[in-house]
């Protein structure tokens, strides 16, 4: 009875570690997947907001364009003004 005791214990711990085991690689596979996930999420939020920079300096190119005085002379000259002669 000793020899059968020892040997169900022995399975019923080779079951126990081999079930740790599975479970310890299934949850490693799901983070190495959760991390590639968010790394190209992060990636393309990277892009997204250099993307997005590159628009905000170029009209703030155009703002400044807006606000010069040539502009107000383009406009004026669009509209037919001309300077009169003296």
């Amino acid at each position: 009875m000793d020899e059968q005791r020892k040997n169900r214990i022995a399975a019923a711990i080779t079951v126990n570690v081999i079930i740790l085991v599975i479970i310890l690689v299934s949850v490693l596979i799901y983070q190495l997947v959760e991390i590639v996930g968010a790394s190209r999420k992060r990636d393309a939020l990277k892009a997204e907001i250099e993307k997005t920079q590159q628009m905000i300096d170029d009209k703030e190119k155009d703002l400044e364009y807006l606000k010069s005085e040539q502009y107000l002379l383009d406009l004026l000259f669009q509209q037919g003004y001309y300077f009169p002669k003296k």
